[in-house]
């Protein structure tokens, strides 16, 4: 499959054009405006802020699940209401489906760094508003608008990754970032546990977040760099126009306008792209179905596991009776299975990718697909994912039962966990491969299937634990 030419990437050129004095490029390897070539310090402070900032944002989507019981009895909801709990959780996964659809776009036209940093600054604002919130409808809307806000570490992260590295080399930038939007969750599983367990209070819970986040984005204020090739290209040329008076430099993406500036057309066509990629992109809708049902099938895992290690027995399922402070360990497993995942990926991501490419040009088939880049060989490493994600789910199914020892469905949710990261890693990363420059736009469209999936799955699953009391 081939990506639609609407959204293929200008490849970006290491010298200037030889037929035009006024073209403005990078300027060989030894520029350092370009991103591909800063130190490898720079590169990894960077990963490991924008990694940050996919983090938090799934940990906070999940960290209320332990409280959802203590929620319900703080506002008064009935008993047997097993919707409106769960409304919180749910409705930040579907603010965190349509964020991207209007954030990743508008960094390929403004920047990476400023959507992050605006981004990252009302997440941390609005979960200091859920920590104050005084019912649950302002605690739902709040939810929804900080899954909104906190979207952007999730869906512009991965083009970040690729702005900075070449395609052999992304690999374990990659595979550190993306533990972030899938495995973030469980962390915040675990870590929601014990914070309601020492405080006592679930108002905590999106406290800690909102100080955590103010933290991150305070970092980021000062060490994040801009790293959207396009955009710094952009501005190299008009710093070049501004300084000789010369209106002829022009860089291969600036606006197509007469006076060379953002038209509402181009304002537009950015804003819309990711949701015309999932109709008109098959690469985009194959890969966004797949990973929707696994995300979804992810989240329903997350809200589940509390009700099966609960201390006493709800809805009529069966439970492992721990203690409460124990119940947000039931996340481990999900947790251990997201840093596996994460660190085969690291390690062997790039060097499957680069095997079969040497292996490629020794057989000769580069004189059948010139194409340097070799797409589908991130392919091979995502079929073992994709084994071990059937695998988990038929473990944990077939084990969750209060006669067998609590250890047997937490190593399938391990396993399956794992599969899911391989899996993401590579999806991520072959998107980024094949857009480059749209890659934001691709993963936003992958973020908003996926998130819907998991909102309906998270809040409409509960509906057949009530139905079978």
């Amino acid at each position: 499959m081939k990506p639609a030419d609407e959204f293929r990437s200008p490849r970006l050129t290491e010298c200037g054009d030889p037929e035009s004095a006024y073209f403005v490029t990078w300027e060989g390897y030894a520029d350092c405006g370009n991103p591909r070539n800063w130190s490898a310090a720079s590169k990894w402070r960077n990963v490991i802020l924008v990694s940050l900032q996919a983090l938090l944002p799934p940990m906070a989507s999940v960290i209320l699940t332990s409280a959802s019981m203590t929620i319900a009895q703080d506002f008064g909801i009935a008993q047997g209401d097993a919707y409106t709990p769960t409304l919180p959780t749910a409705l930040f996964v579907l603010g965190f489906g349509f964020g991207p659809l209007y954030l990743a776009p508008l960094s390929e036209i403004y920047g990476r760094r400023i959507i992050f940093l605006v981004c990252f600054a009302l997440f941390t604002i609005l979960n200091a508003a859920c920590a104050v919130a005084p019912n649950i409808a302002s605690l739902s809307v709040f939810r929804f608008l900080c899954g909104m806000a906190g979207s952007a570490g999730p869906s512009i992260g991965g083009g970040t990754m690729g702005d900075m590295f070449e395609p052999g080399k992304r690999g374990k930038a990659q595979s550190v970032y993306t533990f972030g939007p899938t495995g973030g969750s469980a962390v915040g599983g675990v870590i929601g546990g014990f914070i309601l367990h020492g405080t006592g209070n679930w108002r905590w819970l999106p406290g800690v977040m909102a100080i955590a986040g103010g933290v991150v984005s305070f970092l980021s204020f000062f060490f994040l760099q801009e790293t959207f090739a396009p955009f710094l290209l952009r501005q190299k040329a008009a710093r070049r126009r501004l300084s000789t008076g010369d209106q002829r430099y022009h860089s291969e993406f600036d606006f197509k306008s007469a006076a060379g500036r953002l038209t509402y057309r181009h304002i537009l066509s950015t804003i819309t792209r990711a949701v015309r990629m999932l109709f008109t992109s098959s690469i985009t809708a194959v890969m966004a179905v797949y990973l929707a049902v696994i995300y979804g099938i992810l989240y329903l895992h997350l809200v589940t596991l509390p009700l099966l290690f609960s201390p006493e027995p709800v809805y009529g399922l069966p439970s492992y009776r721990w203690p409460s402070e124990l119940t947000g360990l039931s996340y481990l497993g999900t947790g251990v299975g997201s840093i596996l995942g994460s660190a085969l990926g690291a390690i062997f991501l790039n060097r499957s990718y680069l095997a079969m490419t040497v292996r490629a040009a020794r057989k000769g088939f580069d004189d059948i697909n010139p194409d340097p880049r070799r797409l589908e060989y991130r392919m091979p490493f995502m079929q073992i994912g994709a084994a071990l994600v059937p695998a988990g789910l038929l473990i944990f199914a077939f084990t969750a039962r209060e006669d067998i020892p609590w250890i047997a469905p937490l190593i399938g949710a391990t396993v399956f966990s794992t599969g899911m990261l391989m899996t993401y890693i590579c999806v991520t990363t072959y998107l980024v491969d094949v857009f480059e420059n749209f890659s934001a736009s691709a993963l936003a469209a992958i973020t908003l299937t996926r998130s819907l999936l998991a909102f309906a799955f998270a809040f409409v699953g509960m509906r057949d634990f009530v139905t079978e009391m």
